[in-house]
């Protein structure tokens, strides 16, 4: 009887030892997530675009919020983290084409591409078909041609168009083509395009894509009537394309316990203004509200950080970041990463909330990824269960979504999110789709979790098997890689490694610069995944890539 006396006294003193979570008032709380998505995703700030005003709007408010609660500034500039980004590629007023001495218009006549160097270019044009060199297929646009300082004048296309099926369809690409001209010596290069089947390559520009050496122009209209009936034709070609920088702001708090190590819970506030890029809505610009991408996850930032604020678990610091920039690429998180206002090395570990406004009522499947980036996650889920939800967890600590930034840099992290939707990335998601009863729930969820942590110290790192890198899904390959999207050098920079992977059974690591896969060159991210497209599972590559200043070489079996 003693023996079992003792166990037990010893079990409710167990009990008493764990952190238990701060009380959590329903009504009060889906109040307050309530008013905070409202405001979020009100159309007076215009979808939180990064860089734009909506998103300036949107930083005050969360501001003036953590102040509210008396948490400590621990931005840069107060709350706040900016950022420096490229927001976009516009063409400069400096562009001109005269040709036989007649002057051309600017986007009438003729536009620069987005593979255009900002340069002058003088001499004679010479033609040289389609640009394709395949000694495969038998066919050299340039046998017989000498075209170096010559501006080359070439067909977008292929002598089959631009069919995926065509022998030539690995031939088509512009940067293969600009890059086989560079090689052949041409100071210049102008487009044209005489095939109507065949779309004209665009006239915006994807700050994705990396400049060539020379200019580079497409001709349309007058110039192209006049490339084409002249016998002789002396070009006088000047490109500027010019990059709108933008700044971006995460906006960063600290609820200080004096406690050694400190959590990091974040949520992205950013959304995608009226569509643009990552859009899935086809029509006039619109609005994109993201009430549940992610203003659910941002207001449920504020809430967890009033309802930590309460004097329980006093094991951990807590730092909230709301990021911006996720929708271009994790641009805040990654930023933070790298530029971390506080010491990293005390980083317990990162909660990350991205969607997690639409729970599903019928499932009630709240799903959870990351959970193989510490052996303790899997004990601290076990038998959690609260309303009935039932978690669904993931190993991988690789996704799209802020968790990933913190994973790459050696810290645990996961990633709750409570489901797609058909309103996600469109018009439609908007504050009165959200399931307020559910998101209490998930937020019930979190202060469980954290309240098991509590005592646990600072736990461990672990890898994990990552399914799913960052490699684009269309290609039947992946290297395993996570690009840094906010490189914009020459090349494609690693930000991660994918343990079991082809990049690191090769042997790169993270912050290599991929220069080129089999023969094609990697100018920038666009030109890495066209590289990817062509190679199939069980090929094998050599990866030309560039660690510090040291150029080298490996092979990789896809």
């Amino acid at each position: 009887m003693k023996k079992v006396f003792a166990f037990s006294f010893l079990f409710i003193v167990s009990l008493c030892l764990q952190a238990q979570p701060p009380a959590v008032n329903v009504p009060a709380v889906k109040d307050s997530l309530k008013k905070h998505i409202t405001i979020l995703a009100h159309d007076s700030l215009e979808g939180r675009e990064t860089g734009s005003a909506g998103e300036e709007k949107a930083y005050r408010y969360l501001s003036q919020q953590f102040r509210k609660l008396g948490l400590l500034a621990a931005g840069t500039q107060d709350y706040l983290q900016p950022f420096t980004f490229t927001a976009r590629i516009l063409m400069g007023k400096n562009n001109s084409m005269v040709l036989n001495g007649k002057k051309f218009s600017p986007g009438k006549d003729f536009y620069p591409l987005a593979y255009s160097a900002n340069a002058s270019v003088k001499g004679e044009v010479m033609k040289a078909g389609y640009g394709i060199i395949a000694h495969d297929l038998n066919h050299n646009d340039y046998e017989g041609k000498d075209v170096k300082g010559k501006i080359v004048m070439l067909e977008i296309s292929s002598p089959e168009g631009n069919n995926p099926h065509s022998k030539f369809a690995m031939h088509i690409d512009l940067r293969a083509k600009i890059d086989k001209a560079i090689e052949q010596g041409a100071a210049g290069i102008i487009f044209i395009n005489t095939k109507k089947e065949v779309e004209n390559p665009p006239a915006s520009y994807s700050r994705r894509i990396a400049p060539s050496k020379i200019p580079v122009v497409f001709a349309t209209g007058k110039a192209l009537k006049t490339l084409l009936d002249a016998t002789v034709v002396n070009a006088d070609i000047t490109t500027e394309l010019m990059k709108e920088e933008k700044t971006g702001h995460n906006v960063v708090a600290l609820l200080d316990k004096g406690a050694s190590n400190t959590v990091v819970i974040g949520a992205h506030y950013d959304h995608l203004g009226y569509g643009h890029d990552g859009s899935l809505y086809r029509g006039k610009p619109a609005i994109h509200n993201g009430a549940d991408d992610n203003a659910s996850g941002t207001a449920a930032l504020i809430e967890l950080a009033r309802l930590l604020s309460q004097p329980v678990g006093r094991n951990n610091n807590y730092l909230f970041i709301a990021f911006s920039g996720e929708e271009m690429g994790l641009l805040g998180s990654s930023h933070f990463v790298k530029n971390p206002t506080i010491d990293t090395s005390r980083i317990n570990y990162m909660l990350n909330m991205d969607m997690v406004g639409r729970l599903k009522s019928d499932t009630k499947i709240l799903q959870v990824l990351g959970a193989g980036t510490s052996p303790e996650w899997k004990s601290a889920f076990d038998g959690l269960m609260i309303d009935s939800i039932t978690i669904k967890t993931s190993e991988s600590g690789i996704g799209p979504s802020d968790h990933t930034s913190f994973y790459l840099a050696g810290i645990p992290a996961i990633h709750f999110f409570s489901g797609t939707h058909e309103d996600y990335h469109k018009p439609s998601d908007d504050e009165d789709k959200i399931n307020y009863d559910g998101q209490v729930s998930v937020l019930k969820i979190i202060l469980e979790l954290i309240s098991r942590l509590d005592s646990k110290g600072k736990i461990a790192f672990a890898k994990t098997q990552d399914a799913d890198s960052r490699d684009t899904p269309r290609f039947k390959v992946t290297l395993g890689v996570v690009p840094d999207y906010v490189y914009d050098g020459t090349g494609m920079r690693i930000d991660g490694v994918s343990d079991g992977k082809p990049a690191a059974k090769a042997g790169l690591k993270a912050g290599d610069i991929i220069l080129a896969i089999g023969e094609q060159k990697v100018h920038d991210m666009m030109s890495y995944m066209q590289a990817l497209g062509k190679f199939k599972k069980g090929e094998k590559a050599i990866v030309k890539f560039k660690r510090g200043e040291e150029e080298k070489e490996a092979e990789v079996e896809f």
